[in-house]
Parts: structure tokens; C-alpha cells; sequence
């Protein structure tokens, strides 16, 4: 083989790893960034983000049962829980969730119960959540969430399942 080829080769060999290498890094990154990860590579109790000790991207998880809606906690009413600092809207919420964590907290630390049923995590979109027998279920999306509850009890065995 000429010796030109052969540096061509090479270069265009150089030029795919080079390529592949930062396709892989932008994958990594949005699966980081979007906190999605298979749940046997071990992952967070709780859903927070990459730099910070947040729970639930911050929203009060209270609200979801006395207001049946998604609302934005306050630094002020925190309390960490599961190595994971909980944001509340009012002292009374704070005080709600201090008598009864288990009850108010998001099921599966509060990462996507479809992605869970997966066998992943995935982070959520506050405003999109579900109660089924008093018990508080998060999702990326309402396409996701509709999806998830087709075929709603053989999910949450999955979930129940995955989670374990």
C-alpha cells in the first residue's frame, strides 16, 4: 500500500475515534444532566441534581397532598431527609412532613415511575404527578405518565420489583 494511503488512513481513523469519543461525552452528559442511569449502576435515595443536595428539584412534597398541585418550596422551610435537603412552601407543610415522611415523600425517591418501571432513573417534571391510593408518583412528562398508567397495575409491580 503507497505510503499516502496509508496517512490517509490513519488520519480518517483518527478523525472517527475523535468523532465517537465526543458523541459518547454528550451522551454521558445529558444522561447526567437528566439524571437517567440504569437503576443496578446504583443511583441517589432521593432525586437530585448533579451539584446540589435538592430533593425533588425543589417542590414541596406536601403540596401535592394538601393542594393537589405542584408548588415550589422555600430554602427557609427545609429539612434534610435521606441525605437530601427537602424544600417546603410553609412552616405547616415543614411540620406535615416532619410527623410523617414516609407518607408524603415521593415513591421511589421521587426519580420517574415510568423510567422505573424500566429498570432506570430519570428526573421529573414537578407539575406532572400522579396519586394512586394516597401515594405520590412522579414523571417526566404527561406522554410518559399517560403511557405508565395504561397498563397501571402491572407497572407498579414492575416498579415495586426494580425498585427493590
Amino acid at each position: 500500500m503507497p505510503i499516502g494511503k496509508t496517512s490517509d488512513m490513519k488520519k480518517r481513523t483518527k478523525i472517527i475515534l475523535i468523532t465517537l469519543v465526543v458523541i459518547l461525552a454528550v451522551v454521558f452528559s445529558f444522561a447526567k444532566v437528566k439524571r437517567v442511569s440504569p437503576l443496578s449502576w446504583g443511583h441517589k435515595e432521593v432525586n437530585q441534581p448533579m451539584f446540589s443536595s435538592q430533593a425533588i428539584n425543589g417542590y414541596d412534597a406536601v403540596a401535592y397532598f394538601t393542594e393537589d398541585k405542584a408548588v415550589l418550596g422555600n430554602e427557609a422551610y427545609s429539612y434534610n431527609w435521606k441525605n437530601a435537603d427537602w424544600y417546603f412552601s410553609s412552616e405547616d407543610n415543614k411540620q406535615l412532613f416532619l410527623e410523617n415522611p414516609e407518607k408524603y415523600a415521593p415513591q421511589y425517591g421521587g426519580y420517574c415511575a415510568f423510567a422505573v418501571s424500566k429498570g432506570f432513573t430519570a428526573n421529573t417534571d414537578p407539575g406532572t404527578f400522579e396519586m394512586i391510593n394516597g401515594k405520590l408518583y412522579l414523571f417526566d412528562s404527561e406522554g410518559v405518565k399517560t403511557d405508565w398508567k395504561e397498563n397501571l397495575k402491572e407497572n407498579l409491580q414492575k416498579c415495586e420489583a426494580n425498585w427493590r
